[in-house]
Order: C-alpha cells, then structure tokens, then sequence
C-alpha cells in the first residue's frame, strides 16, 4: 500500500528528516503511481527488482507485497536504516552512480524499478547502459525533461547522445504524465512514468563510440563535418566518410543523424 501524504510526514518526522533538495529528494505519495509502476514492472512472486533510492520505501512496500526479491541503494543514512529495519529487501547503502544496480551480481534476469532523483537520473541511466547484462524492463518516474532528451527523435532540439544510447538498446512500452502534486515536497516541474523494455535485437555502443557521441553533441549546432575533423577520436573521420557513403551530406548537424545511422556505423566499426 503507498504511503499517503500524512504518513510520508509521519516518517520524515520520525526520523528527523528535511527533504534534501541536493539529493532530488521529492516523495511520491500518489498510490495510483505506485500501483502502476508494480503492475507495467510486472513484478510477481520470484521477480528480481532494483530500485534506486527507495526514501521511506512507498514503492518498496509494493514490491516486497508482489513477491518481488528487492535489491536497493540508498544514499541517505537515514533512509538506508529505515528500509533496512522494516523491508526484507537486500539494500547497500551508497551512491547509485557507483552501484547502479545495488548489492546484484547480474547473474540473473532482472528488472529496474524506480523513482529516480532528477540530479542523478542520466548519470545513472549511462552506467546501466554500459552493464554486462541490461536489465529486461525498466520503469522509471523521471522529471518530463530528462524524459524529453531520452526519448526524442532526431531532428528535434532535445535528440541526444544518452538518447541514442538508450533508444538503441530499448523501446517504450508506455509512458503517463505525473503532475508534481504527486509528491512531497512539491517540484517545480512534473514528471514522466516510463516503461522501457530491452529490444530483442537491442545494441550496446562500445564505450569509445558512446565518447565520440557525446563530443559530437556537445557541438550540436555545428555542421557534423567540422565537428568530425576537429575530433580527436581514431574513427572520426571514419565516420564522416560513413556519412558521405549513406548519402549525407557534411553540413548535416549531429540532432539530424537517425538512430539506425549511428548504430549501423557501430556495428560496421566493431
């Protein structure tokens, strides 16, 4: 059952804590969320979950009562000893940048469940992608901004390197809106539930071609020729060449470059 708005008060109160702005520390207290989060997770008796950051644990609770097997990292001392006397789940207490799937070793199926702090949530989402082994599903309640550069096509202003990354490698599933009265304290911007499920034939870039991407982002605006010829990266030119090979010409900006593009060119380098 999700923490309503009282009892979420109720703990912090109990543990003497202030919301931390820092640490993106706004707590869902809108069940319905909750309750869709477990349901597109697919979380079931046997199920192995990761969840980043469980705070007083309202979407814990939903997922230890699924059946799920929880594993968790939490930053917050408090938190991680709160979760840690009232939920069977197995949690480490640390930064999630460093252990992005908590205490798991990968040696099984699993799935990522989480409300991820805004200052964090690409960060995290680039060292997931760089795991051995990928989680199958992914249900993530993000802030509409970091939704917008995941998911967006190409020839949009929000297309990004982390997008390519992701898109590569997942499909959505589903997404909804979540106004940012759904949490205490309230945000200055809404959110976005998304459910992202890995692609049977989905892509993980090598990490120097990842590199390369976001050093061509980082000059969006330019033409993709300049940007190429000015990279130090061994295949930059390599790259241009591809380009001109599909027909595209050099004054392209890298917003411009389709997805099937940049991973053709990964699968051709490898």
């Amino acid at each position: 059952m999700a923490l309503t708005l009282s009892q979420t008060k109720a703990i912090l109160n109990r543990l003497g804590v202030c919301p931390n702005k820092k640490l993106g520390q706004n707590f869902l207290i809108e069940g319905r969320v909750v309750e869709r989060s477990v349901a597109w997770a697919k979380a079931t008796n046997g199920s192995i979950v990761v969840e980043i950051g469980p705070g007083c644990g309202t979407l814990t609770g939903s997922l230890v009562a699924s059946g799920a097997k929880v594993f968790a990292v939490e930053k917050d001392p408090q938190f991680y000893q709160y979760i840690s006397k009232n939920f069977p789940v197995n949690i480490v207490h640390g930064d999630a940048i460093e252990m992005p799937v908590g205490a798991f070793t990968l040696d099984q199926d699993y799935k990522v469940v989480a409300n991820l702090p805004y200052a964090v949530a690409s960060i995290w989402l680039d060292r997931i992608l760089e795991l051995e082994r990928l989680p199958d599903e992914m249900v993530l309640l993000v802030q509409k901004e970091a939704a917008d550069r995941w998911l967006s096509d190409a020839g949009t202003k929000h297309f990004s390197a982390l997008g390519i990354s992701l898109q590569a490698a997942y499909g959505l599933q589903a997404s909804c809106c979540v106004a940012k009265r759904c949490f205490y304290p309230q945000p200055k911007v809404d959110s976005v539930l998304i459910h992202l499920v890995k692609k049977p034939e989905g892509y993980s870039f090598p990490k120097s071609v990842k590199c390369f991407m976001r050093e061509i982002f980082m000059h969006r605006r330019q033409q993709i020729g300049r940007c190429c010829r000015e990279n130090r990266a061994p295949f930059a030119l390599s790259f241009l060449n591809f380009l001109q090979e599909q027909g595209i010409d050099t004054k392209t900006r890298a917003e411009a470059i389709s997805l099937a593009i940049w991973v053709n060119f990964a699968r051709k380098l490898s």
